[in-house]
């Protein structure tokens, strides 16, 4: 069923038109992708949706339908904590809250029986709410995002965390169309396919612009491609799309090409002097005005080329000897020696925190290692894409900028080429070459970024999440380039497509230990298993300590008590609600609607029970 409709939308930023009579209807339960090349305005369709921005669009929708917008750069509260951010003081259950904590307060000293009975009160009420299920489920949503301590002012965290805050902020609202603006950016593998799942069993739409084709490829049923200011539309995930396309670009050749052999024909009789002295010949001059129209429209279809030299590279690159990271009293990884070779392709892995980006840093010299040594070959020219552009002044002309880098550059083939022709190629027309770099998109900015790199001719890569903001295009040619690159790349990447495409060993950082893994990310993925089970094994056969060791147990307040008894009773129906819900999948077998709903029902079960669960065993130590 159609749940949101916009028609005729239009958007202009001065005298650009960024796309022009636009129309997208979205159904319950869509699952949709927006792609398109840097620039093309995504993230400006995204907006006009959430009518963050002002557009000439007609929106038909139900009334009440509500719209939730996850933006790439998010604006949080820095004086609040996490928590606070994320959960909506306007929500009838957060005042509830308010109450109940007040009342506990004043029991702490000044227990009464009327003070008891209000208590009960307000928990009957927030239960009524489903309250705590909401609570916990924020806390629930924080934690798979990899946002560990709640109670942190949001002004003491990273620009990733910051977005993973705003992330889960958007998820607990629920609403009817949710529009996530490169949601995978700064999380870590877990938590994508923690977002995969989240997503597949969400039960209404979601519009989401993303590069990482292996999210695509899990979540979509549709594909909407905005391309020279107009919308193609393709059924299925992401490879269904690359399949139609590449379909629909034939037969427009075929096409163009048709009408390219008839204009030659009609240009040919028109030449010889043709005059409207009938109705029949008046007709064919129409006619060949329209054909003229036709493939004067032809869209010259442009794509991005990467053919820039490299200096010799010798066979040594990095020789590392027993190599150890602190950042305080932090241990990042230890006593880690390995060689790098002119043709290695080194994947780093491992959750976020660990020290992929620090591994790098200490690769291209910026930091020194607590202890160890890297020797660096004596050929070897480093290149390195950071995840922030620091280098980007955004007061200069994107061809100035790139000018103080190389005045020209050079092919594999010796050919020089100018700074204007290396634009071009990388998909930034003449009459732009002279933009201001604060005007160009995220995404373009990223592109002249890797642009300004390669233009130095680099015979080792070193890329920390190259496929941040950059659109799937630009990505697919970068893996071409980097497969007949002849030196060294170690990249630090969360995207799956491009790791099995770009590397062929890991550096998988896991407790303190850089373990190496030669073979695919599957390959990864089963050392990680083992390595993850390993740990699991050790921790239950270590001895617990006794509590006499302690110095002084927590005190065990009333409020705690209550939170307990609550606890407890929570988990037992929880686990006899997941028992009743297995059975009913067992028995059905047909009713695929069902099954989803029902899977849907328990996913989100056991994420409230694993919370309760966690919440409750805590307690329970201290309460011993």
């Amino acid at each position: 069923m159609e749940a949101y409709k916009i028609e005729h939308l239009t958007k202009q930023y001065g005298i650009k038109t960024v796309f022009e009579d636009i129309s997208l209807s979205i159904s319950n339960g869509d699952k949709i992708a927006l792609v398109g090349i840097n620039g093309t305005g995504k993230s400006a369709l995204l907006k006009c949706i959430a009518e963050i921005e002002d557009h000439t669009g007609v929106v038909t929708h139900p009334n009440g339908f509500t719209i939730e917008y996850a933006a790439q750069s998010p604006v949080l509260d820095e004086t609040k904590s996490i928590t606070d951010n994320v959960l909506d003081i306007n929500h009838p259950v957060m005042k509830l809250f308010a109450k109940y904590n007040n009342i506990l307060k004043e029991m702490e000293t000044d227990y009464n029986e009327q003070l008891a009975n209000d208590l009960s009160n307000v928990q009957s009420q927030i239960e009524q709410l489903d309250g705590f299920t909401y609570r916990a489920s924020a806390e629930a949503i924080l934690t798979k995002l990899g946002i560990k301590d709640l109670n942190v002012p949001v002004s003491a965290l990273s620009g990733g965390q910051k977005k993973r805050v705003a992330l889960a902020k958007s998820l607990l609202k629920a609403p009817d169309l949710l529009l996530l603006d490169e949601p995978t950016n700064h999380l870590d593998f877990e938590s994508i396919y923690w977002l995969i799942q989240f997503i597949k069993n969400y039960n209404k739409a979601v519009l989401v612009v993303t590069h990482d084709r292996y999210f695509l490829n899990e979540i979509t049923n549709r594909i909407v491609e905005l391309r020279n200011g107009k919308l193609y539309q393709y059924r299925g995930n992401y490879e269904d799309y690359i399949v139609q396309k590449a379909e629909d670009e034939v037969i427009q050749a075929n096409q163009e090409q048709k009408e390219k052999q008839l204009y030659k024909q009609e240009l040919a009789w028109m030449r010889k002097g043709a005059k409207a002295r009938t109705t029949k010949q008046q007709a064919r001059i129409d006619r060949f005005s329209d054909i003229e129209d036709k493939v004067k429209s032809h869209a010259k279809t442009e794509s991005m080329e990467i053919d820039l030299a490299h200096k010799r590279l010798g066979k040594q690159v990095f020789e590392i000897e027993n190599l150890s990271m602190m950042f305080g009293n932090k241990k990042l990884f230890s006593n880690f020696s390995d060689i790098v070779q002119t043709t290695d392709r080194i994947g780093i892995v491992g959750q976020n925190g660990t020290g992929k980006s620090t591994l790098l840093n200490l690769l291209s010299g910026e930091l020194l290692a607590s202890e160890g040594i890297i020797k660096v070959g004596q050929t070897v020219r480093i290149g390195y894409y950071r995840q922030e552009d620091i280098t980007l002044d955004k007061d200069m002309r994107m061809i100035d900028y790139l000018r103080e880098k190389a005045e020209i550059g050079m092919t594999s083939t010796g050919e020089k080429v100018s700074v204007t022709q290396l634009l071009e190629r990388f998909l930034f027309p003449s009459a732009v070459h002279g933009t201001y770099i604060s005007k160009l998109s995220g995404g373009e900015r990223k592109r002249l970024y890797l642009l300004s790199i390669l233009i130095q001719g680099p015979n080792v890569l070193l890329l920390d999440e190259p496929t941040n903001d950059l659109d799937t295009e630009t990505l697919t040619i970068l893996e071409q380039y980097l497969e007949s690159f002849n030196g060294a790349v170690v990249t630090v990447s969360h995207d799956r497509y491009f790791l099995n495409k770009a590397v062929t060993s890991y550096w998988y950082i896991h407790n303190g230990t850089v373990h190496k893994v030669l073979g695919s990310f599957e390959d990864y993925l089963a050392m990680k298993s083992q390595l993850e089970l390993q740990t699991e094994k050790k921790v239950v056969e270590k001895p617990v300590e006794s509590k006499q060791n302690e110095v002084k147990q927590k005190r065990v307040s009333y409020k705690d008590k209550r939170r307990f008894d609550f606890l407890t009773e929570a988990i037992e129906t929880l686990e006899q609600e997941i028992e009743n819900i297995d059975a009913a999948i067992a028995q059905e077998t047909t009713n695929y609607d069902r099954l989803n709903q029902l899977t849907k029902e328990r996913s989100e079960k056991e994420m409230l029970y694993e919370t309760y669960y966690v919440e409750w065993d805590e307690l329970t130590e201290r309460m011993e």
